[in-house]
């Protein structure tokens, strides 16, 4: 956005906060609205309210939706959701990856009417498959230059790690170099304060003290966890004027990153801890790598030069008919071009599957072709051991499952999710629209009433492929003449998105697994009389 330009009016739509939520997770949420407020006119709304009333009174230029996530976990009622059709409606996915409640943040789609997302990295596209059918583009994350400053400390503290023992096998590179690195360079291990709200840590440091400890700090460990995300720490840390010492990873090139360029990349073990300390013996060397991190950082990724989302809005605007918004490259500009064909959101850039996305596909691969279930769940109960929060893999173990012919075994994992949820406090209950599916043909099956009941409910108001296949299984499975017409082969516009990787294979795929289930279901009742 230039000097010139007339400030844009943005209503920021929130979801009600969730009181059991550590409020500094939620003030680093709150850190994107206040980074927009910098360069537009931010009104931000958390009750539920009449859009023609809001839009009468603010006149925003577009709607932008924050995402329902754990620190948010109540989502908005909007009357008149449907007004005004030509406003543009984007979401901001900056929740994390594994959250429980991405279901209603992928609901709020449809509910409301957005075409556009902005997801904060890529691991976005890369965990919800659905995500891909969307105008979906790629902005960075960024620091608060006042905070993550080089405050000219005198470098005391050899190495950093923060949370140093948390998640190890999640953070399987963090865990190993924690291990042995202390063992060669002294080493100071921050051990993680915690998210509980209300609970007082008396070593706890955050902000300026935070920033100052890395700016004390010659190197500072950050790990881009197994599934290769760029997290915060990877900018904080150059940004306060330390050496950021990093896995090798596809998100830190994405970002500049560039070894003994601007920082240090490697496998853990002997050649990583040699490879610093050569570069601490020559402080030639180490100032020209520290003052490079520090400018990348502070030129491309701060408060001030996030203007992304405007930038898009500007764009979008000055459209002519046959055109559409692309984004060039991840994290790049947005410019005009002719919508003709499949024009993709991002250019020069195909979503790749990170370690948990080679074995959700492996799965679906397994299931869909008569493959090797037993492999492909040893895959998927290997992601389980990473994080307890991760659910994708809970749903495909369901299946595998159910294709083996144990629907009791299918059900329970299927509704896995969803009953974590609940257990987070959302009173929401809102089920994913493939579980909806699943969780209705093995209610039928087993003849559970209460469950059909209750999921009966959901899936009347909740419209996807999957749902519509399973009725039409339920209500006979008559003769098909045309499977568009049906809406069996496929998604539909306004459709609702699912989190997970099956659910909108193509019709003779998805009969070819239910008629694997009955089978295996057969087979294992007739062994059992």
């Amino acid at each position: 956005m230039t000097a010139a330009a007339s400030r844009v009016k943005i209503l920021c739509v929130r979801p009600r906060l969730n009181p059991e939520c550590a409020s500094f997770l939620n003030a680093l949420v709150d850190e994107w609205m206040h980074a927009l407020a910098l360069h537009c006119d931010v009104e931000m709304i958390e009750e539920d309210f009449d859009l023609i009333e809001v839009y009468e009174r603010v006149k925003p230029d577009f709607l932008l939706f924050d995402s329902v996530h754990w620190g948010r976990n109540h989502r908005l009622n909007i009357a008149n959701i449907d007004a005004y059709p030509e406003l543009p409606r984007a979401l901001l996915l900056n929740c994390d990856p594994h959250d429980p409640m991405r279901p209603l943040m992928m609901d709020s789609l449809s509910t409301y009417g957005i075409d556009t997302v902005f997801c904060t990295g890529i691991e976005g596209p890369q965990q919800m498959n659905e995500l891909r059918r969307f105008d979906c583009f790629v902005v960075p994350k960024f620091i608060d230059p006042a905070v993550f400053r080089d405050y000219g400390e005198q470098r005391t503290i050899p190495v950093t790690i923060t949370s140093a023992h948390l998640f190890p096998s999640f953070y399987p590179w963090r865990a190993q170099v924690t291990a042995e690195i202390q063992q060669v360079i002294p080493t100071l291990l921050y051990t993680h304060p915690g998210y509980s709200e209300g609970v007082v840590n008396p070593f706890e440091i955050r902000d300026e003290s935070y920033a100052r400890t890395l700016s004390r700090s010659q190197f500072c460990i950050s790990d881009t966890t197994v599934l290769d995300y760029v997290v915060r720490k990877h900018l904080e840390s150059p940004a306060a004027g330390s050496v950021l010492v990093a896995p090798e990873s596809r998100a830190l090139k994405d970002y500049g990153f560039v070894d003994l360029e601007n920082c240090i990349l490697g496998a853990p073990g002997s050649e990583l801890y040699a490879k610093i300390w050569a570069v601490a013996a020559n402080p030639e060397i180490y100032e020209r790598i520290r003052a490079n991190g520090h400018a990348l950082v502070h030129r491309r990724y701060t408060r001030q030069a996030w203007t992304h989302i405007l930038d898009w809005f500007a764009c979008r605007r000055d459209l002519k008919p046959g055109q559409k918004v692309q984004q060039d490259g991840v994290f790049g500009r947005f410019r005009a071009v002719p919508d003709r064909g499949h024009v993709p959101a991002i250019a020069r850039f195909d979503v790749w599957d990170n370690p948990m996305g080679v074995r959700l596909r492996a799965a679906r691969e397994a299931l869909l072709n008569d493959g090797d279930l037993k492999s492909a769940a040893e895959g998927l109960n290997e992601c389980m051991t990473w994080i307890g929060h991760i659910a994708e893999p809970w749903f495909m173990l369901g299946l595998i499952s159910f294709a083996s012919g144990d629907f009791e075994t299918a059900a329970q994992l299927v509704a896995k999710r969803s009953a974590a949820q609940s257990k987070a406090g959302a009173s929401l209950g809102l089920l994913d629209p493939c579980e909806i599916a699943w969780l209705l043909l093995l209610g039928w099956w087993l003849g559970d009433r209460d469950l059909v009941a209750q999921v009966n409910e959901a899936a009347a108001a909740t419209a996807h492929v999957s749902i519509r296949r399973v009725q039409w299984l339920i209500d006979g499975a008559a003769t098909i003449e045309d499977l568009a017409a049906a809406g069996l082969d496929g998604p539909r516009p306004g459709d609702c998105l699912s989190i997970h990787w099956l659910g909108d294979e193509d019709f003779d795929s998805w009969t070819g697994l239910i008629l694997r289930g009955r089978a295996a279901r057969e087979q294992a009742t007739a062994q059992a009389a």
